[in-house]
């Protein structure tokens, strides 16, 4: 019989505790599972992480977008390219280096094959952090662009899988 695929250790020990003595581990399996991280952003990307993770609507965040661009903060942001400008990169890789450790640092993300070509939305200069921005609802999208234009460059993040087999005694 089996119950339910429960998401952390806390909740694991909680059905243990009201199923006390009823329950027995007959196989335990850990795994170690990698999450590549995400691609710099889409158009599309943006509008989707913008409401999911801050609650805005498209009009609210293309218009954050549009003023942040005005002010040189990030690129243009309309387009559905992931590619990113040779230099771009490059200075994305030093900044991970110099704030989280080089060996932090994943494989490159796709370059634009010609300066010019249509790029994702990044920072237009990847140093300038997102507390710099100075109007709070820009601080707000210009960290998730700054912050997903960065782990693009990271490694895959390693997740420890546990997997308990559970059968009910007797």
């Amino acid at each position: 019989m089996r119950i339910a695929a429960l998401d952390d250790e806390t909740q694991a020990r909680a059905l243990a505790e009201q199923q006390a003595g009823e329950w027995q581990v007959v196989e335990r399996e850990e795994r170690i599972e990698e999450d590549a991280p995400p691609l710099p952003y889409t158009t599309a990307d943006l509008l989707e992480d913008a409401a999911l993770k801050l609650g805005w609507s498209a009009e609210k965040t293309m218009q954050t977008a549009q003023t942040l661009f005005e002010q040189g903060w990030i690129t243009y942001p309309r387009t559905d390219s992931v590619q990113v400008a040779a230099e771009a990169v490059q200075a994305a890789r030093q900044v991970v280096a110099e704030r989280y450790g080089a060996e932090m640092l994943g494989k490159s993300f796709p370059q634009a094959e010609t300066d010019g070509a249509h790029e994702a939305i990044r920072p237009a200069d990847v140093r300038r952090s997102p507390e710099e921005v100075q109007m709070a609802e820009g601080q707000l999208l210009y960290r998730l662009i700054w912050s997903r234009f960065l782990a693009a460059q990271m490694r895959p993040a390693r997740i420890q899988v546990v997997t308990l087999t559970l059968e009910k005694e007797g």
